[in-house]
């Protein structure tokens, strides 16, 4: 099964403009709109559609190695994967990063000057592979991923690039690995949070206890707008979208300086005061 390019993360735009797409067909089928209004309604929908097209034709081509990788997982039938019981997690390509995100990950570690670099959530490989290009050659980066499925999927095809060995990876539970890196002395420059959303909020309060992070660490987290459930209330709420608010709300104090980006799902970007 060949899965489509627009099978990766959703973002409430996407959503609305689905959503509005159906509006107008509904109307439009029970000639409850007006031709003005169909004209508005499609001008409206064609610049949702169109925002995050832009967005990523204007934003720098991914690596071969990254565009191989994104070929690879998107080709790859996830649900098979999980009915053959190869995993017990039901994984998605929806869980892979964007080109952009994908990108700007990659600026930000190159600009920070990062050397090391921890992840919470592996997946295919994708976001570490796109960090790790920005990391200098005595870089590395450390990942953390509870699938064992995911850990050899992405094991495989990291180490047939040039950059994997500056990744490692860590399978288990990443509370359970936070508190393994701390008493191996770990410190990280950057940490990128994409894992289990229940426990966002705990990973960084661990993060801050274990001293795994300073105050020149960047934090930079994943799917803050959970669909939009984080900031709309007519949207069905999870026990994720839950824990997300509360972590958005603990990151827009004063301890830290915080920027949340409207980047796909929503991605924020913070350091300690």
């Amino acid at each position: 099964m060949k899965n489509k390019i627009y099978m990766r993360t959703e973002s409430p735009i996407s959503i609305l403009a689905q959503r509005l797409k159906k509006l107008k067909n509904s109307l439009t089928n029970s000639r409850s709109l007006m031709k003005d209004e169909i004209s508005d309604l499609n001008s409206i929908i064609n610049m949702m559609e169109n925002l995050e097209k832009y967005v990523d034709a204007c934003t720098s081509s991914e690596s071969p190695h990254l565009s191989k990788l994104n070929q690879l997982t998107m080709q790859t039938d996830w649900d098979k994967v999980f009915s053959d019981q190869k995993s017990e997690t039901r994984l998605m390509t929806q869980m892979m990063s964007s080109k952009v995100s994908g990108q700007l990950l990659k600026m930000l570690v190159s600009i920070s000057k990062a050397k090391t670099v921890l992840e919470l959530g592996l997946f295919s490989g994708y976001s570490a592979l796109a960090m790790a290009e920005g990391l200098p050659e005595d870089g590395k980066l450390i990942s953390c991923e509870i699938d064992p499925y995911s850990v050899d999927f992405a094991r495989k095809y990291l180490d047939s690039t040039p950059l994997g060995h500056k990744i490692q990876t860590r399978l288990g539970s990443a509370l359970n690995l936070l508190d393994d890196l701390a008493s191996e002395g770990e410190v990280f420059d950057f940490v990128f949070i994409d894992a289990r959303k229940t426990e966002y909020q705990r990973y960084v309060n661990k993060l801050l206890s274990n001293n795994l992070v300073t105050k020149n660490s960047i934090l930079c987290i994943d799917n803050v707008f959970m669909k939009g459930a984080c900031f709309s209330e007519d949207e069905k709420q999870t026990k994720g979208s839950i824990e997300v608010k509360k972590l958005n709300t603990q990151l827009s104090s004063e301890k830290f300086f915080t920027v949340m980006l409207p980047l796909r799902d929503g991605m924020t970007i913070a350091k300690l005061r």
